[in-house]
């Protein structure tokens, strides 16, 4: 069913809004629980008797368990209803972060967080199809950045809850907290979202997947904005990982309690999601990206200067800077080949959590051995390689639709 000529009726309408209530939850309980040990890694270091950059394992190999899943995705999440997997994911997800609260080692932690990740891709790498299948064609950017930004607030959810029960309580109530919020938004997605009433399985051999999506994973087109969503995430998954670290040290002597707060700032990231709307309304998708790239170190610049208000400044700058480059990416991807959305969608989100697996943990060592002023300098290295890209790839979009 071509959803481009679905007439505007009132069923439609709830329809809708059904999806974008559901997506968000969706979205929320994602993040929140790909990233509710951020703010824990102290935590988790104390408990384990860890460094910053091993603690940063337990981040780094739930975005390694996600990329894992994303990739199994490419080739079975086409044949399972998107209801269906979303339900599935974000239940079976939530079990496991309660059952992390029980570890009694950091290797079985780290196992386990892996496992939470790849069940989450499962939600992760459909719901972008999901809202293109499903909703009316009015309305699919107002619910994608909606998603977004249910992503945004997940993240920050997430990690202040953790961060407050933590310092009132322990990490693993935290977590146990987290999963159980969680399985709660699940059940609700499942009582309550659309099925998947345009969805049409496609069932196709190992070897023809391979063979027809090679060339979407190799395209030297799309290639720029996999690495970009990957660059982006890295960074901005390093900064929050080790934000708490520099605070509660001289000279700004944060108490532990008091870190969570930092992680307001992913309201920043909300208004990053919605604001790209208008933005690609008033200017070229390819002008913002660069132009968003380069202010980012501006953003990272300012975190040099021993001022609490200046540091949160910068991190604000960054957090809204990174959403909107991960919501122009998506949509750059997702368009590139309707047949293939779920695809080409899966490729980029494999790119992108490998981003954070890597750079998250392999930024830390920096930190460990170098000291803050190198970790931002690399960030910023980092930064400058990002620019290159985006204007490598904005030209050669650019020249392919002259």
């Amino acid at each position: 069913m071509n959803t481009s000529h679905v007439i505007i009726t009132p069923e439609n309408m709830t329809k809708d809004r059904k999806i974008s209530i559901c997506v968000f939850l969706s979205g929320f309980s994602c993040f929140a629980q790909l990233y509710y040990f951020q703010p824990l890694l102290p935590d988790l270091a104390q408990e384990f008797g860890l460094s910053a950059s091993h603690s940063s394992l337990a981040i780094s190999f739930s975005t390694l368990g996600m990329v894992v899943g994303l990739f199994t995705a490419m080739f079975v999440a086409d044949s399972i209803p998107r209801k269906k997997l979303i339900s599935a994911a974000l239940l079976s997800s939530a079990v496991f972060s309660v059952i992390c609260s029980y570890s009694p080692s950091f290797f079985l932690l780290v196992a386990l967080s892996a496992l939470k990740g790849f069940l989450l891709s499962g939600a992760t790498s459909v719901s972008l199809a999901y809202i293109s299948e499903e909703v009316q064609p009015r309305n699919k950017g107002k619910i994608t950045g909606l998603y977004i930004a249910g992503n945004a607030l997940g993240g920050m959810g997430g990690r202040v809850i953790s961060s407050y029960l933590s310092s009132e309580f322990l990490w693993r109530i935290a977590s146990v907290s987290i999963g159980v919020l969680c399985a709660i938004f699940a059940i609700s997605f499942l009582i309550f979202s659309p099925r998947s009433v345009n969805f049409k399985p496609k069932r196709e051999s190992f070897k023809s997947l391979i063979v027809s999506n090679l060339h979407l994973i190799v395209s030297v087109k799309l290639i720029p904005f996999y690495l970009i969503g990957s660059l982006m995430l890295g960074i901005f998954v390093s900064l929050y990982n080790y934000l708490g670290f520099y605070l509660v040290k001289e000279p700004f002597n944060f108490s532990p309690y008091l870190i969570h707060y930092i992680y307001f700032m992913y309201l920043f990231g909300v208004f990053g999601s919605i604001a790209t709307a208008k933005l690609t309304a008033l200017y070229n998708h390819f002008k913002i990206l660069k132009t968003i790239i380069a202010l980012s170190v501006a953003g990272l610049l300012l975190l040099y200067i021993n001022n609490f208000w200046i540091v949160t400044l910068g991190l604000a700058i960054f957090t809204f800077n990174f959403f909107v480059v991960h919501v122009i990416c998506n949509r750059i991807v997702s368009d590139y080949n309707l047949q293939k959305r779920s695809v080409t969608i899966s490729i980029y989100l494999l790119f992108y959590y490998m981003g954070s697996s890597v750079w998250g943990s392999a930024t830390g060592v920096v930190l460990d051995h170098f000291g803050w002023q190198w970790f931002i300098a690399g960030l910023i290295l980092l930064t400058f390689i990002l620019y290159a890209i985006a204007y490598k790839g904005s030209k050669l979009i650019e020249n392919e639709q002259k």
